[in-house]
């Protein structure tokens, strides 16, 4: 007839996958807030380029727009098959476009960087909350000393 089981060992086995299993989920959360960081920064850098951008070719078509051209008529007289008409209403147009990336940079930062940003630091506190209680609750439940 054999001894029975050792209560020791099932508890060691127990702490072991206990420990293991908050390993992972450790490893889990870091990469999560890494990738919300890596996020947050990719979306700043990127709206940073297109503000540049934009601002680039806003000055660009000014610089075109203050042009004048010999012939041209007056906003009156319009005309839409005049070649310098047609060009002018591309300089009016690409200045818009660059207007409305200036206004979609800004929101970049409101509706992508900062809410990353949240959700990190969110992520961040679970994860110190759950590693606050693992190691507390752990030597009551388990009935051991630390």
């Amino acid at each position: 007839m054999q001894p029975p089981p050792r209560k020791v060992r099932v508890t060691q086995e127990l702490k072991h996958t206990h420990a293991e299993q908050m390993s992972r989920l450790h490893i889990k959360h870091q990469t999560e807030c890494d990738l919300l960081e890596d996020l947050r920064s990719f979306s700043q850098k990127r709206a940073a380029v297109e503000r540049d951008y934009a601002q680039a070719l806003q000055k660009l078509a000014n610089q075109y727009l203050k042009r004048e051209w010999p012939d041209t008529p007056t906003e009156e007289q319009e005309d839409h098959r005049n070649m310098y008409c047609v060009w002018r209403a591309y300089l009016e147009g690409t200045v818009q476009v660059t207007q409305s990336r200036i206004s979609t940079c800004d929101n970049y930062k409101v509706q992508v960087a900062d809410p990353a940003k949240t959700a990190r630091l969110q992520k961040e506190q679970q994860l110190r909350k759950g590693s606050r209680s693992e190691s507390d609750g752990r030597s009551d439940k388990m009935g051991f000393e630390t």
